[in-house]
Parts: structure tokens; sequence; C-alpha cells
């Protein structure tokens, strides 16, 4: 180790942000692609039988 214990100390911080950064992109990322997988797919099929709203149309406004 260069800087002793205190720089992997920081590098040890510095490791776990990154990586929490980056899987937190990619969970983001995934969790959007299932839930447009679902809204087109599940959601599409559903019409509320309360009101009659009908899932996955898109409204104008």
């Amino acid at each position: 180790m260069v800087a002793g214990p205190v720089g992997s100390i920081f590098g040890g911080l510095a490791g776990a942000l990154m990586g929490a950064l980056f899987g937190g992109a990619a969970g983001c990322a995934a969790g959007s692609a299932v839930g447009e997988q679902i809204d087109t797919h599940v959601l599409d099929n559903f019409e509320c039988t309360a009101c009659g709203h009908t899932f996955g149309k898109q409204q104008t406004s």
C-alpha cells in the first residue's frame, strides 16, 4: 500500500460509493424496462368494471 492505512480507508469508501452509484443506475434501468413491459403486455388488457377506464391507452389532454 502506497498511502498506508488512511489511503486504504479512503479507497474502500470511494469503491463503495462508486459501486452504489453504478448499482443504482443498473437497477433503475432494469426496473424501467420491466415496468414498460408490464404496462404494454399486462395492464393493456384490463378495464375497470366500476368506471370503464381502460389501461394502456394514451390519453389526450
